[in-house]
């Protein structure tokens, strides 16, 4: 039998769905509103006649019938066998939306939204459509909507600044609510910008996507690397060098191989190579190479270590650059260096599915799962190192 605080709760949840939001601002009423609840039966009216009666008294004391506001009962008068004459709820009803906001407490809640929502529209009245379709984002986000909407009416005003976020200079805005609501500001700018003003990110990369996809700067994934042939170094003696992703996508270095390796000593240690880079450091940030076009014109191999996150980032990897080739990630290595290998912990093993590796990458993906063998880069001696970079 539903109590008045299940009433509640029911209201409760009509009014954070935003739906009452929503018809509001479509012209529709979802008013009457009625309550679903389950009636006593014959058999409980006959053995539970003294809660029944109870239960009818506390329905009737929060009901409108003694508030003065909330929902109504309706009854229905049943002849039962043994008891008579019952007067029972047939519906609970809220007879107009302003008598279920004052049940829940919300009038005033309420209409301030509703302000809000018919003031933002005013100004800009696409957001007619995207508010009624995300009526509960809307509300979710309420607190925080005037500085929000001081945002969207800057980008508006300037698409495409061309600076960081530290200097849009919005009042009363600063940098780090920005930074704290990019998913919201995401979602209104997709509609108040016009398309050319939005870039299309194609690069599958999801760095910096706001800022990407906004026109604004952003600090950029430093990439580290080696270059491993002297006579491709633009100046005599630099060859280590770190830059940002925008500068290395612009050089597109002379060479034909390009070796990425997980282990940031090994990126110092690697050997001497004819027309090669290597790049090193990246672990699981090789997201940032994405979009280094460049490289798809390469001889490209990944050397990782031979445990699950390894093969991970191969995985990853090969979703830009499919040609991406295993260098010493094989059952062969493993096997030979068998004593070198240590325990992968279980609780940081990957146990994903991973696509993008060939049938014997991923059984072997799947037998480190289970052994827990972990044989890392650093431990693989140089000359093993050596000998395999002569057969490339």
């Amino acid at each position: 039998m539903i109590t008045p605080a299940e009433i509640r709760q029911k209201a409760l949840k009509l009014f954070n769905s935003g739906e009452m939001l929503q018809a509001e601002l479509q012209g529709e009423t979802l008013f009457p509103w009625s309550v679903a609840f389950r009636k006593p039966n014959a058999r409980q009216q006959l053995n539970d006649f003294a809660s029944i009666r109870a239960w009818i008294e506390s329905l009737k004391k929060q009901s409108a019938e003694n508030t003065g506001c909330g929902y109504q009962i309706h009854y229905k008068v049943f002849n039962h066998r043994q008891l008579g004459e019952q007067r029972l709820p047939e519906t609970i009803v809220f007879e107009t939306r302003d008598d279920l906001l004052r049940f829940i407490h919300k009038l005033l809640e309420f209409k301030q939204l509703l302000a809000l929502a018919t003031t933002s529209i005013s100004h800009y009245p696409i957001l007619h459509e995207w508010i009624c379709a995300k009526p509960h984002l809307f509300m979710k986000h309420q607190e925080d909507w005037h500085p929000l909407f001081s945002v969207c009416q800057y980008f508006v005003s300037h698409p495409r600044p061309n600076c960081y976020i530290r200097e849009l200079g919005i009042q009363g805005v600063d940098s780090k609510f920005i930074e704290q609501h990019k998913g919201i500001l995401s979602e209104l700018l997709n509609q108040l910008l016009a398309p050319e003003d939005i870039h299309v990110i194609t690069d599958g990369s999801k760095l910096n996507t706001f800022e990407r996809r906004y026109g604004l700067k952003y600090q950029e994934t430093l990439i580290r690397l080696r270059l491993l042939d002297s006579t491709l170094n633009p100046i005599p003696e630099l060859n280590d060098l770190s830059l940002p992703v925008s500068q290395l996508v612009q050089w597109q270095i002379p060479c034909e191989k390009v070796f990425i390796t997980e282990n940031k000593i090994n990126g110092l240690s690697f050997p001497d190579q004819d027309d090669s880079v290597v790049i090193f450091g990246l672990g699981y940030g090789v997201d940032s190479l994405a979009g280094i076009n460049w490289l798809h014109m390469k001889e490209l191999f990944y050397w990782g270590d031979i445990d699950t996150h390894g093969f991970s980032i191969l995985a990853r990897l090969r979703h830009y650059f499919p040609k991406t080739k295993a260098l010493m990630m094989d059952q062969a290595t493993l096997k030979l260096f068998d004593d070198l290998c240590v325990n992968e912990p279980e609780k940081s093993r990957c146990t994903h599915a991973l696509k993008n590796l060939s049938d014997a990458e991923s059984g072997l993906y799947h037998d480190l799962q289970q052994s827990k063998q972990r044989l890392e880069q650093e431990r693989i001696p140089i000359q093993y190192v050596l000998k395999i970079l002569k057969q490339l």
